[in-house]
Formats: structure tokens, sequence, C-alpha cells
């Protein structure tokens, strides 16, 4: 799937507009070959410099084992339908791409566990709106070592699915997540 496939269709998501304000969601993390890993629910909320149009993100997933992850995302339109971001537990910076109404956003992310430890995981994101202000952002994750799964969109309307490229061969450490967001 390619971000080119989305270019003629409505509403458009643009992160600068969705990301600001206050969030609420929820998660649920799915490892591709079967199973219910974990929940999390979801926190955010965005202020826009219009000075410089850096959008300031703070999320915070808090897991139904116990841990919280809080990210602090800052993230800046670089170009037409094109995104940088930093967070500070980044390896490097995410790059986003953005056309009609999707939203790509890739980067590789030392993740805090439950047990103290962290990993350090590929994420490979994508975001699609709905017209209830509601949107569906849809995640693959694994290790940085291999290839992030690619993600197809069921339905544009409804539910959206992650589902690995059939080209690659399943890995058991990879795992989906799927999450809502909305405006409360």
């Amino acid at each position: 799937m390619s971000i080119d496939d989305f270019r003629d269709t409505a509403p458009a998501f643009l992160p600068e507009d969705f990301f600001v304000g206050r969030l609420e969601g929820w998660a649920v993390f799915e490892s591709l070959v079967g199973g219910l890993q974990k929940r999390a629910s979801i926190s955010a909320t965005g202020t826009l410099d219009r000075d410089t149009g850096a959008v300031t993100f703070v999320e915070t997933y808090e897991f139904d084992d116990g841990h919280s992850d809080t990210l602090h995302w800052t993230i800046r339109k670089i170009g037409a339908g094109r995104y940088s971001g930093l967070e500070n537990r980044l390896e490097g910076e995410a790059k986003g791409e953005q056309a009609g109404c999707a939203f790509h956003w890739k980067y590789t992310r030392d993740t805090p566990q439950a047990d103290g430890s962290s990993t350090k995981l590929n994420f490979d994101d994508w975001f699609y709106p709905s017209t209830s202000g509601l949107a569906w952002y849809v995640v693959v994750r694994g290790a940085p070592a291999f290839r992030s799964a690619r993600l197809t969109q069921e339905d544009m309307t409804g539910l959206t699915a992650a589902a690995a490229d059939r080209s690659m061969p399943r890995r058991r450490h990879r795992r989906g997540i799927r999450c809502r967001m909305l405006r409360p």
C-alpha cells in the first residue's frame, strides 16, 4: 500500500489539525499469529505553535498490566504532504506522509515494558479519519532487525485492520495494534 493510493479520498486527515486539542482513545495489542496480548487506554493533548507551525503532542498509554508510557512529540510539516517528528525515545526522527484521508507515520522507538526493560521497535502507523471525528489508528510494529509489516485497509467508513504483507514471513514477536482516538 502506498500513500498515493489515498490522493483523491476524503475527508482529509491533517496531523496539524487532528493532533491539536484533547484526544482520548483505546488500544488492543494483538499478535499477528493470534491472540490478545494487552489493552491500553490513551489520553493525549496537543497544541499548535502558530509561529512555527509545530505541533506539540503528549500521549499517555495506560496498560492493563499496570505500566504506562508517555510520548512527548514535536511534529512539523516539512513540505507538501510531508512531516517529521521528534520524541525523546526515538532512534533518529519520525517520518510522515499525508494524502487524502490517510496519514502514514514511521519511526523506531525504545519502548518501555512492564518489567522495567525496554525494547526497540519499528512502528509503521496508518491514521484514517471518519466523519464523526473518530480516527482509526492502525499500527504494526516489530523488532528493528526485521522489516515492518505492512497494513491493508478493509473499510474506510468503518473498521480498518492490520494484515501482514503476504510476501514476508510471519514472526511471533511482531504485533499489531488497533486504536481508536476521538475528541471527548
